[in-house]
C-alpha cells in the first residue's frame, strides 16, 4: 500500500465519520470538483439545488452555507494526513469529487492518492491556494455574496478541521492548537484574516471574523464561532467549558 493510501487509512480510521474514498471505480451520484471552482454556473446550479433543504430562499445565505460545508470535507482530509503523518495529499480538484448529503457536501473522493509535500508551504498551495482560494473566488462571480465571509467560511472550515482530531488525539491537543496557529502564521493574508484562535485553558476556540449567515435560515441559528457573539457572551462561554473540564 502507497504512503498516500496509507495516510487515507489512517484519517478515517481516526475520525470515523470523514467519508472519504479513492479509485477511479466507485458507486454513487458524484460531483467533480473542477467544474465547481471554475465556473460559476455549474456551481450556482448545484447550490441552488441545496436552499430549499438548508431553510433559504437566497443564493448569498446558499452559497455561504455550501461553501462553508465544502471547505470542511476538502481541508479535513489534507490537515488530517499532515497531522497524523506528516504529509501533504493532494486533493487537486481535477482529482476530486463530492457526494451531497442532506443538501451539503458530505464525502469526498479522489481518483488517485497521492502525496504534493510534506510542509506547510505544500499544505497552503495543494489546499488553499489549488483549491479552496479557486472556489471562493468562483463562489464570488456565481451570485453577490461577501469575500470576506467566504474566507472566513474558509477558516472555519480549517479550524473545525483541526478541532476533529482533538477528541480521538486527546494527548496531543496542546500540539494540534500549536500546529494550527502555525498553519494560519502560514497562510495567505485572506485567510489570518478570517479569525482568531482564542486559548481557552488546554482547548481553544475559534473566533470567526464575518458571520456564516446561518442566522438567516429558518432555523435562526448563530454558529458558537461567530462573529456576531459580544466579547462578554463569548468569554461566558469560555468559563463553562472550563468549569466543564474541572468538574
Amino acid at each position: 500500500m502507497s504512503a498516500a493510501l496509507q495516510a487515507i487509512d489512517r484519517v478515517r480510521a481516526t475520525v470515523d465519520y470523514l467519508r472519504v474514498g479513492v479509485g477511479t471505480d466507485h458507486e454513487g451520484e458524484w460531483l467533480d470538483c473542477e467544474p465547481l471552482v471554475t465556473d460559476p454556473e455549474a456551481l450556482a446550479a448545484l447550490v441552488a439545488t441545496t436552499a430549499e433543504g438548508r431553510g433559504t430562499d437566497r443564493d448569498d445565505v446558499a452559497t455561504s452555507l455550501f461553501v462553508q460545508g465544502y471547505a470542511f470535507r476538502v481541508a479535513s482530509l489534507a490537515i488530517g494526513a499532515w497531522l497524523i503523518d506528516d504529509v501533504v495529499l493532494d486533493v487537486d480538484p481535477a482529482i476530486a469529487s463530492i457526494a451531497l448529503g442532506r443538501h451539503r457536501p458530505n464525502a469526498l473522493h479522489l481518483d488517485e492518492a497521492r502525496i504534493a509535500g510534506e510542509d506547510v508551504g505544500a499544505l497552503h498551495a495543494n489546499l488553499i491556494d489549488g483549491h479552496l482560494a479557486r472556489l471562493v473566488a468562483t463562489a464570488r462571480e456565481s451570485c453577490r455574496v461577501g469575500e470576506a465571509l467566504l474566507w472566513s467560511n474558509i477558516g472555519a472550515g480549517c479550524a473545525s478541521s483541526f478541532g476533529a482530531f482533538m477528541g480521538p488525539l486527546e494527548d496531543r491537543r496542546l500540539e494540534i492548537r500549536d500546529r494550527f496557529e502555525a498553519f494560519l502564521a502560514a497562510g495567505r493574508p485572506e485567510l489570518q484574516a478570517s479569525g482568531r484562535i482564542a486559548h481557552v485553558g488546554p482547548l481553544w476556540a475559534w473566533e470567526r471574523s464575518a458571520c456564516c449567515l446561518w442566522y438567516k435560515t429558518d432555523s435562526g441559528f448563530q454558529c458558537e464561532d461567530c462573529s456576531l457573539w459580544s466579547d462578554d457572551e463569548r468569554q461566558a462561554r469560555y468559563q463553562t467549558v472550563l468549569a466543564e473540564l474541572d468538574g
